[in-house]
């Protein structure tokens, strides 16, 4: 048989290519999803309700603004930072690492005034970061950081002030019925209102921010400002003192850690659960289709139990180690709400879609039907930051 040479091959090769090139791409086959019964893409996950399409709604074990973690999980980048993308948390987790060395350090070389400042700062500063990453603000960035960070300052700021001279002086005449109801009642449910201000004005009057996790994210933003302002206003005395001070390193460390990340992060998930639960009702107006501890009613009652509770176990605990243990139990137990909120105000937010041109899934990357959630990976698209969506969207 006669050889057809290298060229005629080589050139038979390339029109089976570009006629493979020009053949449409067939679309994955549609099946009909068992939790919510609607017609989508084959994949792992339901590209409109979320859940698995062999196995239970609820996806317990894939966590919608991350898949790769199970929903039961303790974790405080992929909690507070929802919208982060996947491959940036290492960066965050890093930091916030690199934070708590430095607050460990300077108290170590009794510096302890810097390190409260690096210790309050610690959070608010990567949460900055965080709104700077993923543009939530859209368009709109003085109004979201001042009426969320800026605004709590100042209210944490002049109302630890106030509040912190009404309980001096309730301790120092010997009223402590008086004392008891102002730290353990007054106190913690007057600072939580103050905390939910900044975030009420972008609800009622920014409607363009409509997403569940815009709330969250105001008012966890909202709620570090707030912790910023107040921690450094009662720390002030040491602060304006010499800069070499007395005292126990450890205890200080104690210290720092209560105020600058237990006490922040439990006022950023009670602020963030009644945010993000107020405007998934806005969102969402249907009655009975959200599960009850997503609901506003829910949530208020939480955030403002676990606030009064600790105001009393501070007031009534001397002990500075099982006052640290309290925190760390109720900011473990509200950063799995807060992933169960977010979990299922994703998944409820992704009723509202419909199945749209195949592009880039932003967690996995992989080419699959622009639908709520990525059938591939399940991972939630309103999870993904606003500018990567658009880029997306818009085929760039």
């Amino acid at each position: 048989m006669k050889d057809r040479g290298p060229e005629r091959r080589t050139g038979r090769d390339r029109r089976a290519e570009a006629a493979a090139e020009a053949a449409p791409v067939e679309p994955p086959p549609l099946v009909t999803c068992q939790h919510c019964g609607s017609t989508v893409p084959a994949g792992e996950f339901c590209g409109r309700c979320g859940a698995h399409l062999t196995g239970t709604a609820r996806r317990t074990h894939a966590y919608a603004a991350v898949p790769s973690e199970r929903l039961a999980r303790l974790s405080l980048v992929t909690t507070l930072f929802p919208h982060l993308p996947h491959r940036h948390g290492a960066q965050f987790r890093i930091a916030l690492v690199a934070g708590g060395a430095l607050v460990i350090m300077l108290a170590a070389m009794h510096l302890f005034a810097p390190a409260t400042v690096a210790a309050a700062l610690v959070l608010p500063v990567l949460y900055l970061m965080y709104l700077y990453e993923v543009e939530i603000y859209e368009s709109e960035p003085w109004v979201v950081v001042g009426a969320t960070m800026v605004a709590g300052a100042v209210l944490g700021f002049v109302f630890t002030n106030l509040s912190g001279g009404a309980l001096s002086r309730a301790v120092l005449t010997g009223d402590r019925d008086t004392a008891l109801a102002l730290a353990g009642v007054a106190i913690p449910v007057a600072a939580q209102v103050l905390m939910l201000l900044g975030p009420l004005f972008l609800y009622l009057f920014r409607r363009s921010f409509r997403e569940p996790l815009d709330g969250l994210t105001f008012g966890a933003a909202s709620a570090l400002g707030f912790t910023l302002a107040s921690s450094l206003t009662q720390f002030w005395p040491l602060l304006a003192g010499p800069l070499l001070a007395p005292g126990s390193p450890l205890d200080w460390a104690v210290r720092l850690t209560r105020a600058g990340l237990l006490v922040a992060v439990i006022n950023a998930c009670t602020t963030g659960i009644v945010t993000a639960a107020l405007w998934l009702q806005r969102f969402d107006r249907r009655r009975g289709a959200k599960p009850w501890h997503t609901t506003v009613l829910a949530t208020v009652l939480a955030a403002f139990s676990v606030q009064v509770a600790l105001g009393l176990v501070a007031f009534e605990v001397a002990d500075l180690v099982l006052d640290l243990g309290a925190l760390i139990v109720a900011a473990a137990a509200l950063l799995l709400y807060m992933r169960v909120v977010i979990h299922d105000a994703l998944l409820i937010e992704g009723a509202a879609h419909h199945i749209g041109p195949e592009a880039p899934c932003p967690e996995c990357h992989r080419m699959v039907p622009t639908m709520a959630f990525c059938p591939a990976c399940g991972a939630a698209r309103a999870a993904a930051p606003k500018q990567t969506r658009a880029r997306l969207a818009g085929g760039v």
